[in-house]
């Protein structure tokens, strides 16, 4: 069940909670700058999918590690 974010220790929870999707999802992307608040469209259907409890953050992580091997330019080389 989700809290809501009218206290600071819930907003706090929320960007932590945002901090670990974008480690989870964004440190395989080639095109991912750390301290860098963009976000892109797969960040926001992947956040969007996890928090709607249709993929867990386990299967996000398998696939980033199965899907993301190799970098883009890697694959393109190919």
């Amino acid at each position: 069940m989700r809290e809501g974010r009218s206290g600071s220790a819930s907003a706090m929870s929320h960007a932590d909670t945002m901090n670990r999707y974008r480690i989870l999802i964004c440190s395989a992307c080639d095109f991912y700058k750390p301290g860098d608040d963009l976000e892109c469209a797969a960040y926001r259907v992947l956040v969007y999918f996890i928090e709607s409890g249709r993929l867990t953050p386990e299967e996000v992580e398998l696939a980033v590690s199965q899907a993301c091997r190799q970098s883009v330019a890697q694959e393109v080389r190919r």
